[in-house]
Parts: C-alpha cells; structure tokens; sequence
C-alpha cells in the first residue's frame, strides 16, 4: 500500500487490529466494532458514534463472519478519507457521516449482492445501485454523498489497498447524476417580512411578561422539593391552574427568548446551543456584546469567534434564559453551556449526557410548543430566522405600529448595521429580499394601494398609463408580471428610507443627486436638500409625519438661534419640508 501524500502516513497501516486505530479523530472508547469520533460540542454525541457491526437479527452467523472483511475495507477507507490528503474532509463530524455512508454502500454489495470483496464490482453493480438510490427517494445532496463515496472508493485505491478497478464517475458527472437520481429537498422557509415582524412583537411581549412565570416556576420547584409527587397538586391549590400550564408556558418562554437572540443576531443553531454561561455574563457588563464560536465556515477545530451585539431587548432575552436554566445549571457535568434543558423535562435519550442540553431535537419541540401557543401557522426552525434578519433593515420603514421590533431598529446604532455586512451567509439573501420589496412597492403603486409623489411621480405615472394601455382593468396578476420585467430589465431596485423612498436602476443611478462620481448614488451624501429635489426620491403618505416633524425641527432652530447661518438652513428646510407636505393636503 502507496502511504505518499498522507496526512499522518505514519498511523496509517494495511493491517487492521481489534482494536481501533489510534487516530485524534477518535476517541479512546472506540473497539473495532464502535467508533465514537470526537465531539465537536455543538451536535448531539449519538452523530459521533458508527456501529460496524450491522443487526444480527436477520442475518446468519456465517455471513456475519463474512461481513468482517468488507468491515476492514470500509474502516480503511474512512481513515483514508481523512488522512489522504486527497479530500477535503478535516472535521470528525463530516467524517462520521461519511463513515455511515461508507458502511451504507459496503453492507448494499455484500448483503443484497453477495460480493465478497470490492474488486468483484462491476459497472453492472453500480447501475443496480443507482437503481436502489433513486428508489430510496433520498434527496440530491444526499445522492451525491452515496455517489461520491463510490468515487473514492477508485480514487483512494492505493492509500487503502485496495478499491474499484474503474472510475464511476468522470469531471462533471457526479452533480447531474445526482440530480437524476435524488429528489430535490426542500428550501429552507422564508418567513413573510410583515409575519416575521409579527412574530418577533410577540416574543418580545413573551419575554417582557415573563416575571409572573417564572415566579411561579420557583414556587413549583420549591414545592417539589417539599413534597415530592405531591407537588402538583399543591401547586394547583396555591395558583388555581394545573402544573402543565406552567410547563407549556414556561416552554413557550423558553423558545421565545432563544428565538429573540437568533431573530436580533442571525445566531446560527449550533452557534446558539454551545453559547457559554460565562459569555453571557460578560454580556451584560461588556458592551451588550455577545461572544460565541462559529464552526460551520470556519474550517477550523475550534472554530471562529463571532461578537453578536445585543440590544436591550436581547439583554432582557438573556436574562430570562438565565433564570430559566440556573436549576439545572448546578447538577450539569458541563456548566458552562448556556442552554440547558429546563428543570422539569425528562432527561431520557440515547446518552445522558447530552440530554442535559439543548440539542436540535429539544429545540425543535420548545420552538413547536411557541407556535401552537401563537397560532404561527407553520413550524418555526432556527434557519429562517437568519434570512428573516436579513431583510429587517430592508422592510424597516414599513413596519407600522409594531412598538416592540419598532424600538429595536431605531435605537441601535452602527455596530448593529455592521452585523448585515460581516455575515455574509446572511448578506446573500438580502438581494432576493430587495427584489421582494421593489415588485411590493411598484404592485401597491400601480394598483393605486400606494401614491406615491415627489421626483419619481411622473415615472410612476408613465408606467400605469403603459399599463392601461395594455389592459382595461388593472388586475394584481397583470400588474406582477408587468412588475417582474420591469424589474428583470431595468434591475430596478428601490431602497426604503424613514423620509421616502430612493428608485433606482440601471439607467437611473447617474441621475441622483446624492451621487458624487456622477455615475452611482452615494448613500453617505444622502440628505433632505438632495433628496426632496432628486428624480429618484419617492414619498408617500405614511411618511408625511415624519416630515412634519423634520419642519417643526427646523422651525425651533430658526426660533431659538441667534446664528444667521442656521436660521436661513433652517428656513431652507422649513420650505422643503412644507413643499412634501402639501403634495398630501388631499390625502389629509
């Protein structure tokens, strides 16, 4: 066996033991039969654990005995996998996933085709297990795992020993093939922005109200430890309810302030469950600055360090967490994890350990439990709420008498606006919600739901009238599909603001008058003189009020001063603001 290009080629040995290799991917309670691969903290333990032995239930002794030396060719494979240097895999938990697909393909040849070693497979072989993927309707992606595991059964031929004597799969074959084969999964939800935002204002009062609950929890808990078993009926005899309203409330509490943090910091799960008690502490006398480790792009073993900054409403979410989880915190074997399994859940589970924690399975079921109390309408799952905080700061502007998501965008400042920007796993979705926004604002505009005036009112105007032109009765449908071109060729984007609205496109960019290369706007030179005379400034009615308020502001500078440069500003902004005013006085 060739060892050149190994990673450590050094432990890498043809001879398999009975015992498991010594590998710093593995851990020391590993035998030939179970491999637990390293934990990395943040997935539950049972993705770390690959049983070679298969269930013996339908199988006979002889072929079990047989079954030993695929065994020893898909260990080999999985160590060459990670130590070949051949493929991209450094991480224990890719490892093990591979470790289960590996053994998957090496069980389908021996048990369902008798093979007895991997060279008697044929290209006829791999078709039929083609035919077996597409039968199982796995999904693409999962496809393309099985088929990738079949290349590298030729391609780490002479690091292993042994292997395919052919290459399934040429350059550009495997994606399409897979494609074929699998069926498509799901994407990830989009959360609506108006429902997001509903949703966010109700976990917000959930958190905010959440004194009342978790007094009675303290009482519970004390009562149990008082009377046992008899606990809950003293408890409904002290508060006229019974315990499980407490649970499901205290549940509901629970999801509710986890879904605030990831909502206000696009948190990834497993970022979220392996957050540090004493992180959160320094949170609140640091800054209100979150620290936590990412591990999904950091291609690291420890991981990158992330800072979330947390406004008031996420200081108060931490706090309720805090309380929520400080009974348990005393009897976990690993403290320091911020989100530990409520006092009152059963801690049953394939491993003790990990049940003392948050895992996805826990987390999913408190976050059902927050629906059904909410009447959300779906299930709620951590990734959809990243890709609703990537449109906050475009749907901001139109969020209505929604006070609680209200508070927290207008008072933060820009250590919060950065976050949009350094992530840019969440900045990738903030293109389709632009677009989102624009077919809305142009829909509403045409179908007459929205007037909008000021510089683009005549653009406006010259596309309704291209619209009747067209048709008789302006209908939504006729009106998004004329919008979805508008769009696709023009790459109209329009950019919402607390004063109007900026309309922008490819041909229109050069004309703002904010625009300092006379080529593209420039945002930071953005401002009332400029925007109430540009081509591209759009208001409506909602932001009159805001700009009442900009004239009594400039009103009380031109009473108030005594400087002759701020009272003719003042008067200045005065007349512009009256001049957006009174395109409105019909709507008044």
């Amino acid at each position: 066996m060739q060892t050149l290009g190994l990673k450590h080629h050094d432990q890498l040995n043809p001879e398999v033991k009975s015992e498991a290799p010594d590998f710093w991917w593995l851990g020391s309670d590993s035998d030939a039969d179970i491999w637990r691969f390293k934990p990395d903290g943040h997935s539950v333990l049972s993705a770390f654990t690959v049983k070679w032995t298969p269930n013996t239930g339908r199988i006979e002794k002889t072929d079990l005995g047989r079954w030993v030396q695929w065994k020893e060719y898909a260990q080999k494979l999985v160590i060459a996998i990670m130590e070949s240097g051949l493929t991209n895999v450094s991480k224990p938990i890719t490892l093990a996933s591979y470790a289960r697909e590996v053994r998957s393909v090496c069980m389908w040849f021996y048990f369902t085709h008798r093979m007895h070693h991997i060279s008697e497979v044929t290209r006829e072989h791999i078709e039929v297990y083609e035919d077996h993927i597409k039968e199982s309707e796995c999904t693409s992606n999962h496809a393309l795992t099985k088929l990738n595991i079949l290349n590298m059964m030729w391609k780490l031929r002479e690091h292993v020993g042994s292997g395919l004597a052919f290459l399934p799969y040429h350059n550009g074959q495997l994606g399409p093939k897979a494609r074929r084969l699998g069926v498509r999964g799901k994407r990830t939800k989009t959360i609506p922005p108006m429902e997001f935002f509903s949703l966010l204002d109700q976990v917000l009062k959930e958190v905010e109200g959440a004194d009342e609950w978790l007094y009675k929890l303290e009482v519970y808990l004390t009562l149990k430890t008082k009377h046992g078993l008899n606990c809950s009926w003293h408890y409904t005899k002290e508060f006229g309810e019974s315990t499980q309203i407490l649970f499901k409330r205290i549940r509901v509490i629970y999801a509710a302030a986890i879904v605030t943090i990831l909502s206000l910091t696009a948190m990834r799960k497993h970022e979220a469950t392996v957050l540090k008690y004493s992180d959160a502490i320094k949170a609140f006398n640091e800054d209100s600055v979150l620290i936590g480790a990412e591990h999904k792009t950091s291609h690291t073993e420890t991981g990158k360090t992330t800072k979330r900054p947390l406004p008031e409403e996420g200081i108060r979410a931490l706090k309720v967490i805090l309380e929520l989880t400080k009974y348990q915190r005393t009897k976990a074997s690993d403290p320091e994890r911020l989100l530990l399994r409520l006092p009152f859940q059963h801690t049953v589970g394939g491993d003790k350990k990990a049940s003392e924690y948050v895992n996805t399975r826990v987390l999913y079921n408190i976050f059902d439990a927050l629906t059904d109390h909410i009447s959300f309408g779906y299930k709620l799952r951590p990734h959809m709420l990243r890709r609703a905080f990537a449109m906050t700061w475009t749907w901001r502007f139109e969020i209505g008498d929604l006070e609680h998501l209200a508070r927290f965008l207008y008072h933060n400042n820009h250590v919060f606006t950065e976050i949009y920007v350094d992530d840019p796993d969440v900045y990738e979705f903030l293109p389709e919600e632009m677009q989102r926004y624009t077919a809305r604002v142009f829909e509403q505009a045409f179908l007459g739901d929205n007037d909008i005036k000021g510089g683009v009112a005549p653009l406006v105007s010259k596309y309704i009238r291209l619209i009747r032109q067209k048709v008789n009765v302006i209908e939504p449908e006729t009106v998004r599909v004329f919008v979805a071109k508008l769009i696709d060729k023009f790459n109209y984007e329009v950019i919402p603001n607390a004063d109007g609205y900026c309309f922008m496109s490819s041909g229109r960019s050069s004309r703002a008058k904010c625009s300092t290369d006379g080529v593209n706007p420039d945002y930071s030179n953005r401002n009332e003189e400029h925007c109430s005379g540009c081509p591209n400034f759009g208001v409506d009615a909602p932001r009159v009020g805001y700009w009442e308020k900009r004239r009594d502001a400039h009103k009380a500078v031109e009473i108030t001063s005594n400087d002759k440069l701020m009272v003719d500003a003042s008067r200045k902004g005065v007349k512009r603001a009256e001049h957006i005013i009174s395109m409105f006085k019909e709507v008044d």
